[in-house]
């Protein structure tokens, strides 16, 4: 199971499972100057902030793990922290066909920084994906989903076009076997199918 998978490499991470028909993500780090960080919820959508909005009509159990800033670290390398996305999702009955996706989510303070915001996303995203996949957590080829996501900006979903160039969603489906969704929602179908929602 990927929760044991994990737990194994990494220290002091927690597994939280969801299962209302919608699930919501957000980020508080900047907002509370890091009094705050990433946390989810499944009771109602928050009112203090805008989120990453999880359809799940079909009520499957969701784990959600945050990597909390400083405490996302190797247990065999406890000292170094890892550059790191805000966290990976999976449905929390799991084997080696279950969809795994890790999500960033970005608050740029003004529009003309949005670009700049997402690029360093995908960034966070692909170091993230690499460190999984080196520390065997995730098979080499296993197709995973990368999601990054501005939930300030709903307006302009897809994200993909404003940081990353043609061709470069096939190199990295192809070469790192992931897919890349730039969205501030999904839709998941089954344990094995998540979609974009735009």
């Amino acid at each position: 199971m990927m929760e044991n998978k994990i737990s194994a490499k990494f220290t002091d991470l927690d597994f939280p499972s969801y299962n209302a028909s919608e699930i919501y993500i957000m980020d508080y780090t900047d907002q509370t100057g890091g009094d705050r960080g990433v946390e989810c919820r499944d009771d109602k959508a928050p009112d203090d902030i805008d989120a990453f909005i999880i359809n799940n009509h079909s009520l499957l159990d969701i784990s959600f793990c945050a990597f909390i800033d400083k405490k996302f670290k190797l247990k065999e390398s406890a000292e170094k922290e890892l550059s790191h996305c805000e966290g990976i999702l999976f449905p929390t009955v799991n084997d080696n066909t279950t969809w795994i996706a890790f999500i960033e989510l970005k608050y740029p303070k003004k529009r003309e920084n949005l670009g700049s915001n997402l690029k360093e996303a995908r960034q966070q995203l692909l170091s993230t994906l690499k460190v999984f996949r080196e520390q065997e957590i995730i098979e080499a080829e296993r197709l995973v989903y990368l999601i990054f996501s501005a939930p300030k900006y709903t307006f302009k979903t897809p994200f993909e076009n404003w940081c990353m160039e043609p061709g470069d969603l096939r190199v990295i489906r192809k070469t790192k076997y992931a897919i890349m969704l730039g969205v501030n929602s999904i839709n998941i179908i089954s344990n094995e199918k998540i979609k974009r929602v735009i």
